[in-house]
């Protein structure tokens, strides 16, 4: 069992955590607008996601430097399923970590319980969204109509 299956079940805080992150870690987030990098961040980041969802990893699968994580729950009382890419260094530290979620309802009602609970310890900047405009909230960006 991964080291972070441990800890997460475990109830570890964000010190607890760090200690498995390299120092300059990469966090990837659909719910963020950007990437959260360094060890600190990066724990405070996954014990505030913790702290918002309830549920469990169900599947674990590794090769080499890389684990892909599959967890299965809810948030807000909406099922939700989250995929975790971690790439390991040499020593075993997670020096970078993608996820994805669905569906996107539930994705959505993450993303505002973890705002609720880390705007005060992130920086803005990392829940800002393109302006809106158009079609269902999208951009022209996002729509490819540049």
């Amino acid at each position: 069992m991964h080291k972070l299956i441990q800890l997460r079940e475990a109830g570890a805080g964000a010190g607890d955590i760090g200690a498995i992150l390299a120092p300059d870690v990469v966090f990837h987030s659909p719910i963020l607008s950007r990437s959260v990098t360094g060890r600190e961040a990066v724990a405070r980041a996954m014990v505030g996601a913790i702290a918002v969802r309830e549920g469990h990893y169900v599947t674990e699968m590794s090769d080499g430097k890389l684990t892909l994580l599959v967890w299965r729950g809810t948030v807000d009382g909406l099922p939700l399923d989250s995929f975790e890419m971690l790439l390991h260094d040499d020593a075993g530290l997670v020096v970078e970590r993608s996820v994805a979620m669905r569906p996107f309802a539930s994705l959505l009602a993450f993303r505002h319980a973890f705002h609720e609970r880390m705007k005060d310890v992130l920086d803005p900047a990392y829940f800002e969204l393109p302006s809106t405009s158009g079609p269902a909230g999208l951009s022209s960006a996002c729509r490819g109509n540049d």
